[in-house]
């Protein structure tokens, strides 16, 4: 296979180009490099070199190949789900992994964030509820506001600018 240096679509954009999809299994950290080399399930070889900023979501579609898409999905990872019981512990968990300088990302009834011993103790000690898991790290993920844009055309472009 070429090199992919862009992504063709989602696999909702693409719906009727393909009949089955060769998922591409990444993690978070390996979704926000624009370069690597990795295998799909069925055994395909994927490189890639997208432009720098590139960050790949679930369900992004890097080649077709006749019927069958490359399609990316994110790679069971081992994580705390936060769940604050109410606006003031969700406050304080923000800030505490903010403070932390942990990655986070928001789904509509928790945050999640990498298993960490030292993110153990503060929510332990805050008695902020949590449970561990081996769960894909997918949800909203919010930068630092800085006042610059990217051209980001028709696709999400919702990075920061921090390496995790």
């Amino acid at each position: 296979m070429a090199v992919i240096t862009k992504i063709l679509g989602t696999v909702q954009t693409l719906k009727g180009r393909f009949q089955r999809e060769d998922p591409l299994l990444l993690t978070s950290d390996e979704r926000a490099s624009p370069h690597l080399v990795r295998s799909t399930v069925d055994g395909r070889t994927v490189r890639m070199s997208l432009p720098r900023e590139s960050e790949l979501h679930g369900g992004d579609v890097l080649a077709l190949e006749g019927d069958v898409a490359i399609v990316v999905r994110a790679a069971p990872e081992d994580l705390f789900v936060i769940e604050p019981h109410d606006a003031l512990l969700w406050g304080i968990a923000g800030f505490q992994l903010g403070n932390l300088h942990r990655p986070v990302r928001f789904t509509d009834t928790a945050m999640l964030t990498p298993a960490d011993a030292m993110v153990a103790d503060v929510l332990n000690r805050l008695n902020i509820r949590y449970a561990r898991q081996t769960i894909p790290f997918e949800g909203r993920r919010y930068g630092s506001f800085t006042g610059h844009s990217h051209g980001a055309g028709n696709h999400r472009h919702d990075h920061d600018h921090h390496a995790h």
